[in-house]
């Protein structure tokens, strides 16, 4: 029994795919009830009176070939948080499965879960070991019904990475029981290596990564899920077509030109250091207790007293990210990295020069 098989919801393995009308250039589209002609304001080379393609394979290529798989092993989203809710939505028998997950980190793997009526079961990181992964654990919770096994490295909002050999049992404890989804939605701005090779090594691990962060695209919402390519056939089934608009789909293309890359990696090289020195300026900050290392594009701190540090940054002209609710939160703050004169700005305030929201 395949892997799918075994893990997917019984319900889903019988349904019927949409099939859209074909595309072929040069002919006349009169097969998909579309308008012909173009709005006044379109400057797309595609047209957005057609449909984008049922799945965006021209950069589906393009982003395979960056990540070195094979194009059969990814499937594009709109942003990484759609592959969860598909992830959920396919693996999950509402009211009888469950995910497991390590809190604090990524809020939707609730909600997905949430909306889906499936049981969140958790094995808190260890906060005073900077948010370490609880290994053993974790893999002692990997029972029926778990399905999911989420894994955010590095982690949102602690910023922290997983120890290779950590996760390494967790994908071994997992295997044929569950798919471990390793969500690397931060790993071009980590010293650690990114977990390519275990996607290699275990056919029930899942990658998930975004062009949110690192080729400057949050507003594009370009995900995508790295998986065996039975499983990433079996989301496509999932995901209706049409999903991914034409406007994303070149603006993709233009930031994977040579040159665009280039300038993203030397901003992923400017926010690490960056990082270091913003983390470095926020310990000596007197309304600081304790900041815990990072390899994302943000720092989590825990403040002395978090209102008054986000006041202070809020007079500042600065918004930073609070976590009421969350008691292993209590008091901390996550600061994303920014410009160097915006971090400037934030330095100055939470040393007690302050400035205005003028400049």
């Amino acid at each position: 029994m395949s892997l799918v098989e075994k893990l997917a919801r019984p319900d889903l393995a019988a349904v019927r795919p949409y099939t859209p009308g074909v595309y072929e250039p040069g002919l006349v589209r009169l097969n998909a009830n579309e308008s012909p002609w173009r709005s006044p304001a379109d400057k797309t080379d595609r047209g957005l009176n057609v449909y984008p393609p049922p799945r965006p394979d021209a950069i589906k290529e393009l982003l395979a070939e960056h990540y070195d798989i094979a194009a059969d092993q990814l499937l594009v989203t709109r942003g990484s948080s759609e592959a969860i809710d598909i992830l959920i939505r396919g693996f999950c028998v509402a009211g009888q499965d469950a995910i497991l997950t390590t809190p604090p980190t990524f809020d939707m793997y609730r909600l997905y879960a949430g909306i889906q009526n499936v049981e969140v079961r958790h094995v808190p990181l260890l906060q005073k070991q900077n948010f370490a992964l609880d290994t053993q654990k974790l893999i002692e919770a990997i029972n029926p019904p778990v399905k999911l096994v989420f894994v955010c490295s590095p982690n949102n909002p602690t910023g922290t990475s997983a120890p290779r050999a950590e996760v390494e049992r967790v994908c071994e404890a997992a295997n044929d029981r569950a798919l471990v989804v390793i969500d690397e939605a931060y790993y071009e701005f980590a010293n650690a290596e990114n977990f390519s090779a275990f996607r290699q090594r275990f056919p029930n691990v899942v990658l998930l990564r975004t062009l949110s962060k690192f080729v400057s695209l949050a507003g594009v919402r370009c995900g995508v899920l790295i998986a065996d390519p039975e499983i990433v056939k079996f989301l496509g089934n999932v995901l209706p077509p049409y999903t991914f608009p034409t406007p994303s789909i070149e603006h993709v293309q233009e930031a994977f030109t040579k040159d665009a890359l280039n300038i993203s990696k030397e901003r992923i090289q400017l926010i690490r250091r960056e990082r270091t020195r913003l983390a470095e300026a926020m310990q000596d900050s007197i309304l600081v207790k304790h900041v815990y290392p990072s390899d994302a594009n943000f720092v989590l701190l825990r403040a002395r007293d978090a209102k008054q540090f986000v006041d202070r940054a809020y007079r500042a002209g600065i918004l930073v990210r609070e976590f009421p609710g969350q008691p292993e939160l209590e008091n901390c703050i996550r600061v994303t990295i920014g410009k160097p004169e915006d971090n400037d700005r934030l330095i100055r305030a939470i040393s007690g020069v302050e400035t205005s929201n003028d400049g």
